[in-house]
């Protein structure tokens, strides 16, 4: 198993090279997959922080951060970038951020 992502990220690596966005996005997805097979709770609990930091973005700017925003929040809070916390939930950062504000308004 470790042979298999060990040659994934080498080959992303190679593509993109190691600083690049994709090797990241790749690096997060890899571990998400990983994490569904050994039931890993790691990033899991990555995105649960994330997500709550979102919630109170949303909540003290009132307003959606867009993707570039909030990888800069991200990135200085030490949380998950929004293609991997929208990949996580499954219909992207955005759909993600909509949800979230109907959520907050429904609940007021």
């Amino acid at each position: 198993m470790i042979k298999i992502l060990k040659d994934e990220m080498k080959y992303v690596i190679n593509k993109y090279g190691i600083n690049s966005i994709q090797a990241y996005n790749m690096c997060i997805r890899l571990a998400i997959e990983n994490d569904k097979k050994f039931n890993n709770k790691t990033v899991q609990s990555y995105y649960n922080q994330s997500l709550e930091m979102l919630i109170e973005y949303i909540k003290q700017n009132d307003t959606n951060p867009n993707e570039i925003k909030w990888n800069k929040y991200a990135l200085k809070n030490k949380l998950l970038s929004a293609e991997s916390i929208g990949y996580i939930y499954g219909k992207g950062f955005n759909k993600m951020c909509k949800d979230i504000r109907k959520a907050i308004k429904n609940y007021q």
